[in-house]
């Protein structure tokens, strides 16, 4: 089950959020939350309870011997045991295929016995025990309390990477105002409508650009271009699902993205764009080496290695992963000098152009496949500049890229606020008319996302 399904956000959202202000106590909402979990992430795999509740067991225990433990080498035994433990689980689901091109049959799994979102929730048993060990946090005796944390479906999707630090008073201890599920529930229908208006509608450009049996021109310039804004608004879409739903639970999560500002070069882009991600691995791999470079270079390029392979088990992540990773030392090492020192604009095509780059790595699973479209960007072997389904593509969507462009343009968002917020001041007349236009907004928008959802 995806937030985006239907029968999530006109079912199962609507009944709980009703049935959990039956009851005010923590407690109460706690359990709620746990049962509504359960549902979302076993819906059609009703064995995966018994992997969810031995795995949170374990970590538990790990958990306690990592904070507990008499001598240094027990908390470390119980670190470990915690990353072999979820590694093991993420490998034999995550990179199932893995096993099927090996011949390893006993391991290879059907779509359908595989857990949703199976890495969000590994990682975050070795985020637990992991900050256990390095003494952040002390360990849960509560394992209920550690239940609620595992299972909760708000981060199951796109993250974010919430750590157990930053929620466990807000799991003993929260309320559920009127103010709450109003922001939730507009960031909910706005990242709905992310998701089923423009990133559809980039997904379905990307296909006709990228289309190897017709590549042109502009179909590969543009096709690559699509798939970013693919990315970009799917990506960001869930994580607006996400963090509404916390907020609609009385939870407060860090932001899992920040705006994209081309000032900060590849370095800014990679911090910015699912950053809790980059931070987790960071936080373990480069922040505790930053005064010794050679380890510091080695513990930026594993990151790189984990959270190219995180995102899928191929050869292109992997690089792609890789990639990031060495322009992220080298702006380090010398290159942010050198641009700071050059026109603002040299620094922006060359982080664009990076991200580009960097995209078509992602995209193509295939050397050959990369290599025409390479080619295809500079006409080399092509018959004419785009394709009928391109052009149709395109005109058909234009007035929703030039929409996704605008939100994508750093301050975009906080230039219409403060306009609004200027109007809504000159009088009681201009602040109905803002917020009974938002309101309408608000409706549309999710009328309309309902309908592009129906129509997949």
């Amino acid at each position: 089950m995806l937030y985006s399904d239907l029968i999530f956000i006109y079912g199962i959202l609507p009944i709980t959020v009703l049935i959990t202000f039956l009851d005010r106590s923590t407690e109460y909402k706690n359990l709620i939350l746990v049962l509504t979990s359960v549902v979302f992430f076993t819906f059609g795999r009703p064995m995966i309870i018994l992997l969810l509740f031995s795995t949170i067991i374990f970590d538990y225990i790990f958990g306690l011997l990592a904070g507990y433990g008499r001598r240094k080498w027990l908390r470390a035994l119980g670190f470990i045991c915690s990353i072999l433990m979820n590694s093991s689980l993420y490998i034999i689901f995550c990179w199932n295929s893995l096993f099927k091109n090996l011949g390893i049959e006993h391991l290879t799994f059907s779509k359908k016995l595989i857990p949703l979102c199976i890495a969000f929730y590994t990682i975050r048993g070795i985020s637990y025990v992991g900050d256990v060990y390095k003494k952040r946090i002390k360990p849960e005796k509560n394992i209920f309390c550690l239940l609620v944390y595992m299972v909760s479906y708000h981060f199951m999707v796109v993250g974010p990477i919430v750590r157990y630090g930053d929620i466990s008073e807000q799991i003993r201890r929260r309320t559920i105002t009127g103010q709450n599920l109003n922001d939730g529930l507009n960031r909910f229908i706005i990242g709905f409508a992310k998701v089923m208006i423009l990133g559809l509608s980039f997904e379905k450009i990307q296909a006709a650009g990228l289309n190897l049996i017709e590549l042109t021109p502009i179909g590969a310039w543009v096709g690559m271009n699509a798939f970013i804004g693919n990315v970009y608004f799917v990506f960001t879409g869930y994580t607006d699902m996400a963090l509404a739903l916390g907020t609609l639970n009385g939870f407060r999560y860090k932001e899992n993205f920040s705006p994209l500002h081309l000032s900060g070069y590849v370095c800014g882009i990679v911090k910015g764009f699912n950053k809790l991600l980059t931070e987790f691995f960071a936080d373990f791999l480069v922040t505790p080496f930053k005064t010794d470079k050679v380890r510091y270079i080695s513990g930026v390029l594993l990151s790189g290695i984990f959270i190219g392979l995180w995102y899928g088990f191929s050869q292109n992540l992997l690089i792609f992963g890789l990639y990031f990773a060495l322009l992220v030392i080298i702006e380090k090492l010398f290159l942010k000098r050198i641009l700071d020192k050059l026109p603002k604009f040299i620094g922006y095509i060359y982080t664009l152009a990076a991200v580009f780059i960097g995209a078509s790595i992602a995209y193509f699973t295939r050397l050959e496949d990369f290599l025409s479209w390479l080619k295809a960007l500079f006409g080399i072997g092509t018959d004419y500049m785009w394709s009928v389904d391109m052009r149709n593509k395109t005109l058909s969507y234009l007035f929703l890229i030039i929409i996704g462009l605008l939100i994508m343009i750093p301050g975009f968002k906080n230039v219409i606020k403060r306009q609004l917020k200027a109007f809504s001041e000159k009088g009681e007349k201009n602040y109905a008319v803002v917020r009974i236009t938002q309101t309408a907004g608000i409706c549309l928008l999710l009328i309309m996302a309902t309908a592009s959802s129906v129509m997949v």
